[in-house]
This record gives C-alpha cells, sequence and structure tokens, in this order.
C-alpha cells in the first residue's frame, strides 16, 4: 500500500511534479516573451521583472493558502477529501490556462486575464495538497512497528519505523521528479507546436491523478477529522505571549491558580504546542533554501536566454535537476545512508537538511560566476541581447548553454538531502491533531522565500543580477551553519550517543 501510494499520488497528482512542470516553469517564457521573439517561445511580452513578480506571487499563494487548509483538512474535511477537492480546482485551473492559450483567443488578448485566472484557481488548489498530501502519505506507515524480520536471504534485520519513514519520503520525492519529466516535452511542445499543447499535457495528467487518487480510495489509510484545535490553540499562545512566551504559563492549573479561570484545554495541547513550535523554530532556514529553488523557475532560465542555445530550448536545463534527483536519491537511500548506519553515523533530518543546504550554496555561487561569465563576454556584454551587435536580440553572448548544466546537478543533489529530510522532519516534530497545519507552516517557509524573491525583483535585470546571485549563495551558507549547529545540538553526535539520551 505505501509503495502504491507513493508511486501513483506524487506522480499523476502532486502539483510540485508534472502538471507544475508543465504550467508554471513555462510561465517565464510565456509571460516574457513575445510571440515574435525571434529566439526564444513567448506569448504576452511582458519582459522579465513583470514575468519574475507574476511567478513569485503565484507562488506565494499558493504557499500562504495552506494555512486555511491545514485547518479544514485536520478539522473538518480530513486529508484525503481535501486533497481531492484541491485537485478538481487544478483541473479547472489549468483548464482555464490551456483554453486562453489557443492562438486565436491569445490574439484576442484572452492571455492575460486567462493566466491570472488559472493563477488564482491553482494557488488554491495548491493549499490543499501542499498541507495534505505529506502528512497522508506518512499516515500510510503508522502502522509499521519496530521488529526482527528474517529476509530471504536469511538475513535478520530490524524493521525501524523512523528509518521506515524516511525511506517513504525518499520515494515520494523521488516519484515526483520522475512526473517531472514530462517538462522535456513540455519544453519542445511550447517551443515547436505552441503553449496550449504544452498546458493540453499537464491537464491530461493532472485528469489522471485525480482518477488514480478516485480509485485507490479504498486501500489508502485517511484518518478523520478530530476537530479544530485553533481556537484553544490560539488562546493558549496568547495567555503564553502575555506571560513571557512561556508555554507552561498556559496549562490548565497554571491558569485556574494565577487567574482564577478554568480553561477547555488540557495539559496534552501545551506539549503539542511546544513541540509545534519547536519544529516551527527549526525549519526557519528554509526561506532561503527556497529562494535559492525559485530562481530555477525564473533567473537561471532568463540567464540561459543570454548564452549560446544551439537550438536547446532555453527553460529545458531544469530538468537536469529532476534527472539528478532520480538518479542520486536511489543511490543515497540504497548505499550511501546504509553505509554510514553501520559505522554509526546518523543521518537525522535536520543533519541532511544541512547538506542541502551546503549545496545549494554552492549552485547559488556558481550561477554567480556564469553570470559574471556572461557579462565579461561579447557581443553584449553587461546588456545581453540589448545592443546594436545582438542583432535585434537574436544573438546572444558568446557563452555556451552547457556551462549552466552544474548548477541543476548541484541543485538537484541538495534537494535529495534536503527536501525529503523537511518533510520527514515537519512530520515526526507535528502533533498528530496539528498534522496537516503543521505542514501548512512549513509551507510558509516557502512564500518566506517567494517574498524576498519578489522583493529582490528591481535586481532581476542586467547588469545587477551578479550581485543578486552571490547574495543569496552567502545567506545560503549562512543558513547551512546555523541548521548545522542546531542539529548537532539537538540530534546528537553518534547512533549510540542518540539512543543513550
Amino acid at each position: 500500500m505505501l509503495l502504491l501510494f507513493c508511486w501513483t499520488v506524487p506522480y499523476g497528482l502532486r502539483p510540485d511534479s508534472t502538471q507544475t512542470a508543465g504550467t508554471h516553469k513555462s510561465l517565464e517564457n510565456y509571460v516574457q516573451n513575445s510571440a515574435s521573439d525571434p529566439l526564444r517561445p513567448g506569448a504576452l511580452g511582458l519582459g522579465q521583472s513583470k514575468a519574475s513578480l507574476l511567478v513569485n506571487v503565484f507562488l506565494i499563494i499558493s504557499y500562504v493558502t495552506p494555512m486555511a487548509a491545514g485547518i479544514v483538512a485536520d478539522g473538518y474535511l480530513g486529508r484525503y477529501r481535501t486533497v481531492l477537492l484541491s485537485m478538481i480546482l487544478y483541473v479547472l485551473g489549468v483548464a482555464v490556462l490551456f483554453i486562453t492559450s489557443i492562438p486565436s483567443l491569445l490574439h484576442r488578448g484572452a492571455g492575460l486575464p486567462g493566466l491570472i485566472v488559472a493563477m488564482i484557481l491553482v494557488s488554491l488548489s495548491l493549499g490543499g495538497v501542499k498541507a495534505s498530501l505529506p502528512p497522508m502519505l506518512a499516515e500510510q506507515c503508522s502502522k509499521i512497528k519496530q521488529r526482527i524480520q528474517i529476509t530471504k536471504k536469511g538475513e535478520r534485520v530490524i524493521v525501524d519505523p523512523d528509518v521506515t519513514l524516511q525511506y517513504a519520503f525518499d520515494v515520494y520525492y523521488w516519484c515526483m521528479n520522475i512526473g517531472a519529466q514530462s517538462r522535456i516535452a513540455a519544453t519542445f511542445i511550447e517551443k515547436d507546436v505552441g503553449f496550449w499543447a504544452a498546458y493540453l499535457l499537464s491537464l491530461c495528467s493532472i485528469v489522471t491523478g485525480v482518477l488514480l487518487l478516485h480509485v485507490g480510495r479504498r486501500i489508502l489509510m485517511a484518518s478523520e477529522p478530530q476537530g479544530s484545535v485553533l481556537l484553544p490553540a490560539m488562546q493558549a499562545l496568547w495567555i503564553a505571549i502575555r506571560h513571557g512566551f512561556r508555554m507552561d504559563a498556559a496549562r490548565p492549573e497554571a491558569v485556574l491558580a494565577r487567574d482564577g479561570i478554568t480553561v477547555t484545554w488540557s495539559d496534552g495541547l501545551i506539549d503539542e504546542l511546544k513541540s509545534a513550535l519547536f519544529a516551527c523554530r527549526a525549519f526557519t532556514p528554509f526561506v532561503i533554501f527556497w529562494l535559492c529553488q525559485a530562481q530555477m523557475t525564473t533567473n537561471t532560465v532568463s540567464q540561459a536566454a543570454e548564452m549560446e542555445t544551439h537550438g536547446v530550448p532555453n527553460d529545458m536545463l531544469p530538468n537536469l535537476n529532476s534527472i539528478t534527483v532520480i538518479i542520486a536519491l536511489p543511490l543515497v537511500t540504497k548505499f550511501v545512508y546504509p553505509f554510514l548506519h553501520r559505522r554509526g553515523i546518523p543521518t537525522p533530518p535536520l543533519r541532511r537538511v544541512a547538506l542541502g543546504f551546503f549545496l545549494e550554496a554552492l549552485a547559488m555561487g556558481y550561477a554567480a560566476g556564469i553570470q559574471g561569465w556572461i557579462y565579461s563576454s561579447g557581443p553584449c556584454y553587461k546588456h545581453p541581447r540589448a545592443c546594436a551587435a545582438s542583432m535585434n536580440g537574436s544573438l546572444p553572448n558568446h557563452v555556451n548553454i552547457g556551462y549552466q548544466s552544474p548548477v541543476y546537478f548541484l541543485e538537484g543533489l541538495s534537494e535529495v538531502f534536503a527536501s525529503p529530510a523537511g518533510y520527514e522532519y515537519t512530520f515526526t516534530k507535528a502533533p498528530k491533531s496539528m498534522k496537516s497545519i503543521i505542514q501548512a507552516l512549513y509551507g510558509l517557509t516557502a512564500a518566506g522565500g517567494s517574498i524576498i524573491a519578489l522583493a529582490l525583483t528591481p535586481t532581476n535585470k542586467d547588469p545587477d543580477l551578479l550581485g543578486m546571485y552571490a547574495g543569496i549563495a552567502g545567506a545560503m551558507f549562512v543558513a547551512a551553519l546555523i541548521v548545522m549547529v542546531v542539529s548537532y545540538k539537538h540530534e546528537g553526535r553518534t547512533l549510540e550517543d542518540t539512543d543513550s539520551s
């Protein structure tokens, strides 16, 4: 059941994979370039700054809405129903985008209004999926208990629930990247046929995913809603804030002794809130990680447009990111982690997150180096495709697009370690009654990254891009150091230390 869920749901349904790969990763070209661009596919022709602005606004909304969706999932509908309804809304959004990108309607001015409506529908639907799908996956592991099992080879192995959960999220993330490979086809389709055909591919994919989810409803474990804990949680948090940010001040016995008031919550809620708050503090550095990740759908695509592509679409290279994940994640899961465990070296979530952050910093530093190389090359130097020598923008600077590839290899490796670990850490630290809500709060870190990206929009132009890349690379390195320190403080140094603590 677990493997079926990990394969069918992320592959056919997760909006971070097939569908979004065929939609928001192409939005940069769709919005930035005009239909008459001699080198790049396009439609609306609004320029790079406005394209980055629209994409970042879309991402911000899609990471803010999970809060409301998490409350609905935990307290009222349950996770399965929330995901299903969200995906139906997603179908409507992609359908609007497909219809309004048909050339006849595009020429009549339907492109921008249709894009805005589609962005609203899709971003709202993402809220329900992002808040509920990862906890729903983890529920499939809930009945696994630690035990000794004899393999077919006669080996005695320990079945560990924590390792199983780590494996589940690794498989889940791997399947998402398998689905994202449809982006390769979509890239050529938008270039050679049109954006409408690429969005039709996305629409077919999401409809298939919804059908798979519906068919599998009888074998999936899905917890029922337990009633909303939001109101008592907010009341307890307010009392804690008023008394020096001490959660123990909100315990029922403390409130009764101090104020003579009997509250409706128990000590258990206070303990759950303390665990949730610790989790929230620990994943705050993900804001910078998502800021860097946002560059893959915006500025690095535009950077490739300033280079010699030799017929390769400028938005195709981001597929190297997913290919890296597909190849590296099974190798890391099958060989690297077991090798470390056999030598008493633990791989707790925050340790893996820190390693992923260091790789992300290296990726952004490399992107800065590529941007500097572009600016030092002719014919237009610091103003690519914007000088007379570029022959009306048809001649980019003399840097081969292949040199941009390591950015996506490093990005992919960073995701292998950081992203599944982020999901795992969020689930394990979240209270049972607040799984979707805490997952939504984790999603808010991505919104924070997009907000910072939005603030950096004025730098998304030549010749300011070099400083922008260098700045976020430095910030990512600092965030990696912070997470590493927190990891060694709270997750132990060796497996023996962890077991004895």
